[in-house]
């Protein structure tokens, strides 16, 4: 790379002859691809749902948002030892990770679909 010059071209390995992009360069996507598979991997907290549909995490986190809470209040009203919240608490904490992870994928996602309009136009 030159400062005056410019980057050089790992096509041609001339300097570049152009201002804003290159009309010799094609996206690799399969790459891209492969990119937003990881970021939508590495979404949300590592403990919560593998899965990278955010439909499905979110559907998921709901439910168990819903059991978990459900045991909660059937513990207060029937339990006679501290031990029976350690499991509604247990779902209470991964249904709102879980849901978190769904939302993070969608706002992933509607990124992606932005600059793929952006790139379109």
């Amino acid at each position: 790379m030159s400062l005056q010059k410019g980057t050089l071209c790992g096509l041609t390995n001339d300097y570049a002859k152009f201002v804003e992009s290159c009309p010799d360069f094609k996206e690799d996507l399969e790459e891209i691809n492969n990119k937003l598979i990881r970021e939508l991997d590495r979404s949300g907290h590592p403990k919560a749902s593998k899965s990278i549909d955010p439909k499905k995490n979110k559907e998921q986190g709901a439910l168990f948002l819903f059991i978990g809470i459900t045991a909660m209040l059937f513990s207060f009203v029937n339990a006679s030892h501290i031990g029976f919240f350690v499991i509604p608490f247990g779902a209470i904490f991964y249904g709102a990770r879980t849901l978190n992870k769904g939302w993070e994928q969608e706002k992933i996602l509607a990124k992606k679909e932005a600059l793929d309009n952006k790139k379109e136009k």
